[in-house]
């Protein structure tokens, strides 16, 4: 072990200065999401595996994990060999995932299958962002173009409101 960091800015530190081999990283970091440090460490860093840590579950999480193509997951509260099993495997180049992710690869009708990847960035700037003009602005398009993708999500989801949709979105964890 080689140390231990409680916000983005510590662990963005420890790992570019110690370089370990693998870095267990929780998502709610102080000063930012732990998502996002994940990122910016496979762009500067690749050499170094990430296993996250995390109690959060909701598909939209495991989404945004599936997409950063992490190679471990394991949920908080598991046992200390659980944790040291990931770890092995991902030092020796093996993906390490616990239940909850592994059954939201596996679920039939996830919202991840259906959807495009700016679909999925359109309906999580639509419930983060209000008015609709600031979430085209940080996804830089039109509202035409934005409610154009929603309708897409809603026809595709069988979701016949934009409430609906939102109700949706919040199951997810794209909550406001």
């Amino acid at each position: 072990m080689v140390g231990y960091a409680c916000t983005v800015e510590q662990g963005w530190d420890l790992c570019t200065t110690q370089r370990p081999d693998v870095a267990l990283l929780d998502i709610g970091l102080a000063g930012g999401d732990g998502l996002l440090l994940a990122q910016r460490l496979k762009h500067t860093s690749p050499h170094i595996k990430i296993i996250v840590v995390s109690g959060r579950e909701d598909p939209y999480t495991l989404y945004r994990i599936q997409r950063l193509d992490l190679p471990g997951y394991v949920s908080k509260g598991i046992s200390v060999e659980t944790i040291r099993e990931a770890i092995l495997a991902v030092a020796q180049g093996r993906a390490y995932y616990t239940a909850p992710f592994e059954r939201h690869l596996q679920a039939p009708d996830a919202f991840f299958r259906v959807l495009t990847a700016r679909e999925v960035e359109a309906l999580f700037a639509a419930t983060q962002w209000r008015p609709q003009k600031v979430a085209c602005k940080k996804l830089r398009i039109t509202v035409g173009t934005l409610q154009k993708h929603l309708s897409n999500i809603r026809r595709k989801l069988d979701l016949h409101t934009p409430d609906a949709l939102l109700r949706y979105a919040m199951h997810l964890g794209m909550g406001l």
